[in-house]
């Protein structure tokens, strides 16, 4: 099992930006990958501090990709273009480097609360870079969160990113649906019955329901919006990724 931690230049974003990889000891040419995204305040390390992901990569030989996505929603903002710099610049740069597959088939994406956002938005708007995405309580509705009292982000902070009403429209996931073309994508969902999102995944599992058809899974799942509720099923969601 290898380890990376890398730390890419970047030109969208003018700095280094951290990415924590594990590649499987199988020898493949082109691993399938998993990307997986952080929530807000951790970091590249986050999986790896919650979740024996080495031990998971080897068990479905997989590739998992792991940036650092600071504080950023996933999103192009004035301060840090993220979207811009993942698509465009860290998916090439990373499948070039190592032995990953650079097929949407191949490649996968998935993250929890923040990240299981940005999965949503990065796979959603790229099908010819993802075939599957899966989001583990994620922040279905980005207006909700930023109101809501039990949210972690300070509302000034959650301004600089989405810091115009058509900003905060374009980047609600029900509008991104809205534009969405095709629907061979798969999907899947969870949300802990005590997560203090839960009603709005509720609402987002209809939205997705009604979009995607039979390629849409619901997950239901114990537990509140924490790393003991995404550590006991990320077992579950790579298991999905290989089916």
């Amino acid at each position: 099992m290898t380890l990376l931690n890398t730390s890419f230049k970047t030109n969208y974003l003018h700095t280094y930006f951290k990415t924590t990889i594990v590649i499987p000891d199988s020898g493949k040419a082109n691993y399938k990958a998993v990307w997986l995204l952080h929530g807000y305040t951790a970091d590249d390390t986050t999986w790896i501090r919650n979740v024996n992901i080495e031990k998971l990569a080897d068990k479905y030989d997989l590739a998992i990709v792991m940036p650092e996505g600071r504080n950023a929603f996933y999103t192009d903002s004035n301060f840090i273009p993220y979207y811009s710099f993942f698509i465009k610049e860290l998916i090439p740069k990373v499948q070039d480097l190592l032995p990953i597959s650079s097929k949407a088939e191949d490649n996968y994406v998935a993250g929890v609360s923040m990240g299981g956002y940005g999965a949503l938005k990065f796979g959603l708007e790229n099908p010819g870079k993802f075939s599957r995405i899966a989001a583990m309580s994620p922040v279905a509705d980005i207006e909700h969160f930023r109101n809501n009292s039990k949210s972690p982000m300070p509302i000034n902070t959650f301004d600089t990113i989405f810091d115009s009403p058509k900003k905060l429209h374009d980047n609600q996931l029900a509008n991104i649906l809205k534009d969405v073309d095709t629907t061979d994508q798969k999907i899947l969902q969870l949300c802990g019955d005590a997560d203090f999102m839960h009603e709005d995944n509720i609402v987002l599992k209809g939205q997705l329901t009604d979009k995607f058809k039979t390629n849409y899974t619901w997950m239901p799942v114990s537990g509140d919006h924490s790393w003991t509720t995404w550590s006991a099923n990320i077992d579950q969601v790579l298991n999905w990724f290989t089916k």
